[in-house]
C-alpha cells in the first residue's frame, strides 16, 4: 500500500499527539511561537505543549496534542512546520 492509499483511510477529524523535532535555537518559549503561528493560522485546535532537549543539547523535541479537520490542512501542517529553519523532523 503506497502513501496516497494510506492518506484515503485516515477518517478526519482526527486527533494525535504531534512531536517536531528542531535545533534549539533561542528559547522553547520562541519555538512554541514560532509553532503557535502555524497552528493557528490553520485553525488547528491544539492544547498542551511539551519540550524535551536532546542529551547533547543541540536538538529538542516539542509536542502538542492536536485536532485537524482535513486532508488538505494535514497536509500544510507538515509542509509549513518542515519549511521553518532549524525544523528538522515532524511526526
Amino acid at each position: 500500500m503506497d502513501l496516497q492509499q494510506q492518506n484515503q483511510l485516515i477518517q478526519f477529524p482526527i486527533s494525535f499527539n504531534l512531536k517536531i523535532i528542531s535545533i534549539i535555537h533561542d528559547s522553547e518559549k520562541s519555538a512554541f511561537s514560532r509553532f503557535d503561528i502555524i497552528l493557528n493560522k490553520l485553525e488547528i485546535i491544539h492544547d498542551g505543549w511539551n519540550y524535551k532537549p536532546s542529551s547533547g543539547g543541540k536538538y529538542a523535541s516539542y509536542r502538542v496534542d492536536v485536532t485537524i479537520n482535513d486532508d488538505k490542512t494535514f497536509r500544510a501542517l507538515y509542509s509549513e512546520l518542515g519549511a521553518l529553519e532549524g525544523v528538522k523532523c515532524v511526526i
